[in-house]
């Protein structure tokens, strides 16, 4: 059970790599306002389309209420994860944002009182030291203010905390399974992300729609098996490996973008993969 709990958080974020290298071209033309909903909206048709195939919820006031809760923080955390490039270099606002696995241990062991061994605190704080190391650039560092920091200390907590309701939704209530969670989110952030930001058709082409959606599939992908992590693992284990998602980046980069090694981004990904896997 505990191998599969990791190999399932360590595929999570081998999918959310590749979502990551997907968006790249459409942001680059793209503002992530304009197509956070319509990225939300096509997710939920997806599953949708499938929910036959999976669907399952035990409606009650409180499975409810969870739902909504994680929906209402996971939708505020995309808001100011968003919020917080708008100010500054990816480079300046990455090291705050690698911190959301702190914030999830501490909050499943005050809510869920999950507890590791200090073994594991040790090696999920060596994991995160590693990803600030391959994501930051410490040369720009000075482009950090108070514009940076504090929606990206809002979005990191927020990130971090979205991951106990839902595993007291799908493992102590056992009221919902990981396809059906992700698809109800998808639906209330893509809703919500309409409302606030709008959708206008005439600034996607076809060609970048055909890009959402394949994206879109990777991201169905990386969720669920968050979620499934989740519900059969330590939740502080899970939320940290599927953070690893730098180091799969790193090396999707080389190998399709062509960019260029250097030693310090290499030696952090080889750290973060070998640490990943005795976690």
């Amino acid at each position: 059970m505990f191998i599969t709990h990791t190999t399932i958080a360590i595929l999570s974020a081998f999918f959310a790599a590749i979502a990551t290298i997907l968006a790249r071209p459409l942001l680059k033309q793209i503002k992530s306002q304009e197509i956070l909903g319509i990225n939300f909206l096509t997710m939920t048709a997806v599953l949708l389309l499938l929910s036959p195939l999976f669907y399952f919820f035990n409606a009650t006031l409180l499975s409810f209420g969870l739902l909504i809760i994680i929906s209402l923080i996971d939708t505020v955390g995309n808001y100011y994860y968003f919020k917080t490039f708008e100010q500054t270099d990816a480079s300046a606002a990455a090291p705050m944002l690698s911190l959301s696995p702190v914030f999830t241990f501490l909050f499943s062991w005050i809510f869920l009182q999950e507890t590791s061994g200090i073994g594991t605190y040790i090696i999920a704080i060596l994991i995160i030291f590693a990803i600030i190391l391959l994501t930051a650039d410490f040369k720009n560092l000075q482009q950090t203010k108070t514009a940076t920091i504090i929606p990206a200390l809002i979005s990191t907590i927020l990130f971090g905390i979205s991951a106990i309701p839902a595993k007291f939704l799908l493992n102590n209530l056992h009221a919902i399974n990981a396809p059906t969670l992700y698809m109800f989110r998808a639906g209330f952030i893509s809703l919500l992300a309409l409302l606030l930001f709008g959708f206008n058709i005439t600034t996607i082409s076809i060609k970048q729609y055909r890009l959402i959606f394949v994206r879109s599939l990777f991201v169905i992908a990386q969720w669920i098996l968050l979620y499934y992590a989740i519900s059969s693992g330590n939740t502080g284990v899970s939320v940290t490996l599927a953070n690893i998602t730098p180091a799969f980046v790193f090396i999707l980069a080389i190998i399709f973008l062509k960019e260029k090694i250097t030693w310090k981004k290499a030696s952090a990904a080889i750290i973060i993969l070998l640490l990943s896997l005795v976690i």
